[in-house]
């Protein structure tokens, strides 16, 4: 069976090490990235087959990255999770980042977690995600 390889944006070490050994540990091939830039090269580069994404980043936006993901041919199928310390309820729907500002509707991310990331959540949702 191919390993599947997870890519984790977040810029916070500790968020980063938790969520890769868990993942690690589960049997999953893991890189990480710890901006949004640094992100879109490792995708680029790597071609994860999962892409789990932090929404609050300095310099650039989880969200700008997902966009970025979403109207680029090339990786637009590559599925995301996106965490966050922000509610998808109170916080993420002011924001709309579903909807590009010429009006462009994206498909949404494959999964939403609030943090702090509940381990056995993230990796049920992981797992269901990749099948």
């Amino acid at each position: 069976m191919e390993t599947k390889k997870i890519l984790l944006v977040d810029d916070e070490p500790d968020v980063v090490l938790f969520l890769q050994t868990a993942l690690e540990d589960n049997g999953y091939t893991v890189a990480t990235a710890t901006s949004a830039l640094d992100g879109l090269e490792e995708i680029h580069r790597e071609k994860p087959s999962l892409v789990c994404l932090d929404v609050l980043m300095p310099e650039e936006s989880g969200i700008s990255l997902f966009q970025k993901l979403r109207t680029d041919p090339e990786l637009e199928n590559i599925p995301i999770l996106i965490y966050s310390g922000l509610s998808l309820s109170r916080d993420l729907d002011k924001i709309d980042f579903l909807k590009l500002e010429d009006g462009t509707a994206l498909r949404e991310p494959e999964g939403f977690l609030e943090k702090p990331v509940d381990i056995d959540d993230f990796l049920s949702l992981v797992k269901s995600v990749l099948q």
